[in-house]
């Protein structure tokens, strides 16, 4: 059936307020494939999310993505050995409002409008243990420490939980938690694992960090046979995620793959193809 002229002239109308994706990855020859995923709202059983594949563009290390609706995306890059997704933990900064962005394994805390130096006498040599406790002092990030610590001791259903990333404002937080049961649960089938990675929010009110109510975004959860959990490969990286793209324009995000990609990151599985797809 022929096409209207109309209905000619409205697709490529659409076609051109469409936004596209360009991933540059680097070290370019570690980049095996590029995808992203657009997150929707979770049902009670269900987690749903839609997966793009971004396509070689020719030149080693880049991708691109064509006639993305506007939103945000999170990025997923894969090497030979695993498989690193884009985490959105953004909290809704204001312009130049200052943020800090915390990887607590990793030990690395940085800040974004605000230089932690200026809290001391000009001329001071400010030491890296310095700048991060004027950091921690800024953000409250002590007191939020506890909060994190009240997750792993709770272990309502879990054995096991941990903060892997934070990042927000002196007023609010979102974090990547990690959680796992290990077995001694209800159908339990031969020796099972339960896993899941799931961004929490948090609020500063009455002079404390405390969750924030229906906030919690489950990212994945998976239910394993033991080997399976072993092999499983889910490492995160909030530099690729929350990323918006908008209608009729090319969003660019260039991105180094870590030297060293390993639990402090999620779960490290097994270097092969299937570890990176357990589904």
């Amino acid at each position: 059936m022929k096409r209207s002229a109309l209905a000619l002239l409205l697709a490529a109308a659409g076609a051109a307020l469409a936004a596209d994706l360009e991933i540059i990855v680097a070290p370019a020859e570690k980049a095996e494939r590029a995808r992203v995923v657009k997150r929707l709202p979770n049902t009670r059983k269900k987690i749903n999310r839609q997966w793009m594949n971004a396509e070689p563009t020719g030149e080693k290390g880049h991708f691109l993505v064509e006639d993305l609706p506007e939103g945000v995306y999170d990025i997923c890059i894969e090497t030979k050995q695993h498989r690193v997704e884009g985490v959105d933990l953004h909290v809704g900064a204001g312009p130049g409002e200052p943020a800090f962005h915390w990887w607590l394994p990793g030990e690395r805390l940085t800040a974004e409008n605000f230089d932690p130096a200026s809290v001391f006498e000009k001329g001071v040599v400010v030491s890296k243990a310095q700048k991060a406790q004027a950091i921690r002092k800024k953000f409250r990030l002590d007191a939020l420490r506890k909060c994190f610590d009240t997750i792993a001791r709770a272990r309502k259903f879990e054995n096991y939980a941990r903060v892997i990333y934070a990042s927000g404002t002196s007023e609010k937080a979102r974090a990547l938690v990690e959680l796992r049961r290990d077995g001694g649960h209800y159908g339990e089938r031969g020796d099972e694992v339960i896993w899941r990675s799931e961004v929490r929010a948090f609020v500063w009110a009455y002079g404390a960090w405390s969750p924030e109510n229906r906030s919690t975004k489950v990212i994945e959860r998976l239910r394993l046979q033991r080997t399976e959990y072993e092999r499983l490969d889910r490492l995160y990286d909030p530099a690729i995620g929350g990323v918006s793209v908008k209608e009729g324009k090319t969003k660019t995000v260039e991105y180094g793959i870590p030297a060293i990609l390993d639990d402090r990151m999620g779960k490290a599985g097994a270097a092969d193809e299937a570890a990176r797809h357990l589904e």
